[in-house]
């Protein structure tokens, strides 16, 4: 009996990992580690140890290359999740004035910091 080719439904290659990450959901009220094992622009697939308790819709860190992402799960399978990238809404998370003011403090310490160590050179 002949194999039928399995059908590549990603819209981009992925790329094999072995990232630590953490879940984060409603507000932070959910929180659970995770590795994430493939991954690419529009998705990828995460080992999860608990995934009954993992919402539809979650934020994904992957503190190696500090970035968070909005993730949606597309399917289950024992401790493996794959999962949709998808896009940040602009009003989805709104940023204090308090953050704002010590984002722009921040920054100006950094470019001083550069400032004294193209100095230093």
């Amino acid at each position: 009996m002949q194999e039928r080719p399995i059908r590549e439904r990603r819209k981009q290659a992925r790329s094999p990992s072995y990232l630590g990450g953490w879940i984060t959901a409603g507000h932070g009220l959910i929180a659970m580690n995770c590795v994430v094992r493939n991954a690419s622009g529009t998705g990828a697939r995460l080992i999860v140890a608990d995934r009954t308790r993992l919402p539809d819709v979650f934020k994904l860190h992957i503190p190696r290359h500090d970035r968070a992402y909005q993730a949606r799960a597309r399917w289950r399978r024992r401790e493996h999740v794959g999962v949709e990238i998808i896009p940040f809404e602009a009003t989805a998370a709104p940023v204090s004035l308090a953050m704002a003011r010590r984002l722009k403090e921040l920054e100006a310490e950094n470019a001083a910091l550069k400032r004294q160590l193209a100095g230093a050179e």
